[in-house]
């Protein structure tokens, strides 16, 4: 009998779970420590190697994918198979349970020691997850945490976006439409904004990031659409049989993005409109590639998979909100004691090796003692009406 899936990884009852997700959620999270590793030792701008490290931080853009489908696919599973809709209430319940008290604890512990830029005068800002709408915080108090704020709008935003295209009851090819439509809206403002010189407050909220979420929904229509049915279609049956291609078209647009785009590598970049977009495209793409093998065929081998399923990285995706939210605060505070020399040979390696000894363990306790009590609350009312709006126009059972 297989176990149980984690609390932090359990989707909402009816729903089927993706464990490879787990692993990449694993990689998202270590791709972000390690480009700040590469940054703060100066690896981006002294090493060859810099230039692919540099990119790494398209983790983020993994983690807007991954909420995009896994958060999306409960909504069209229930309408199209005919389910009781997902409520409101609930789905708010288990986000906020979901996110806040593990980042709060963050915030508060991190605040006293080592201490967080900017948060004396404005504690609310970071506490509120608003201080990405003005321009001096957005990456102070935990600076990572910009991209935490953007997800949480988009927690705000989700559940009233289905209920619209709920009650469209679009077809498949019609649901991508009205998905495409706010995430082009969301590639016009980039474009008037970066046109104008940039630099605008907007250009960190989800009104520019919305496509990013958008093809993790898109990817969700699409697994329900085609759920148990993969080899009726040439494409997923491609990506079933041979997972290994859409990796190594990934690899290919990494490659692109990092040596043919004029990209900075420096952690402030000043962009050309060109690679503005081409980066932003690029991450997006390499993210969306990376995810097919994990989310048709799981069950189908091949070595993606097998990489994947590796036991270490499903318990790292576990804990890898914690990773998330503590690395960077302590990787300064790490570096600045001189652990860039602590482990003999190369800087960068040094200081990413002794974070990760120093975060993980921390994102661990984080996990077993604040994120695993908080959601066993996120499923209280399994089984008992949601007095919440639902997402349709029927009242339906929580999710």
């Amino acid at each position: 009998m297989a176990a149980a899936a984690p609390d932090a990884l359990r989707p909402p009852p009816g729903n089927p779970r993706f464990p490879l997700l787990d692993s990449m959620r694993a990689i998202a999270a270590l791709t972000i420590l390690a480009t700040h590793a590469s940054g703060v030792s100066n690896f981006n701008l002294a090493n060859a190697l810099g230039a692919y490290t540099a990119r790494l931080d398209f983790g983020v853009t993994m983690f807007f994918l991954l909420s995009g489908f896994l958060l999306y696919r409960p909504f069209v599973a229930a309408r199209r198979e005919g389910r009781p809709p997902i409520g409101i209430r609930a789905f708010f319940r288990r986000r906020v349970l979901r996110i806040l008290p593990a980042y709060w604890v963050a915030l508060a512990v991190l605040a006293v020691y080592p201490g967080l830029l900017g948060f004396g005068p404005h504690w609310w800002r970071f506490f509120s997850l608003t201080q990405i709408y003005w321009q001096q915080s957005t990456v102070q108090g935990i600076g990572p945490a910009w991209s935490l704020c953007i997800e949480a709008t988009f927690y705000l935003a989700l559940p009233f976006l289905a209920a619209v295209i709920g009650r469209l009851r679009p077809s498949v090819r019609g649901e991508l439409g009205l998905i495409a439509i706010p995430a082009l809206g969301a590639w016009a403002l980039r474009t008037v904004l970066q046109a104008n010189g940039g630099y605008s407050v907007m250009q960190n909220t989800i009104l520019c990031f919305f496509d990013w979420f958008a093809y993790g929904m898109i990817l969700a229509v699409l697994s329900v659409a085609w759920h148990g049915r993969e080899a009726d279609s040439r494409a997923l049956r491609v990506i079933v049989r041979r997972p290994w291609v859409p990796w190594l078209a990934a690899a290919v647009v990494y490659w692109f993005m990092s040596t043919q785009m004029s990209l900075s590598r420096g952690f402030f970049i000043v962009y050309t409109n060109w690679n503005y977009f081409g980066e932003h495209a690029c991450y997006a793409l390499c993210a969306f590639l990376l995810l097919l093998p994990a989310v048709f065929g799981d069950w189908a081998g091949g070595w993606p998979r097998r990489l994947l399923a590796l036991r270490p990285l499903p318990w790292l995706g576990l804990v890898s909100y914690g990773i998330f939210l503590w690395h960077a605060p302590l990787m300064l505070k790490l570096n600045g004691h001189g652990a860039q020399g602590w482990i003999p040979g190369s800087g960068f390696l040094s200081l990413l090796l002794v974070t990760a000894a120093v975060t993980i363990p921390i994102a661990a306790a984080s996990y077993y003692f604040v994120e695993r009590p908080a959601l066993r609350f996120k499923d209280r009312r399994r089984g008992r009406p949601d007095s919440g709006l639902a997402p349709t126009a029927a009242a339906g059972p929580a999710g």
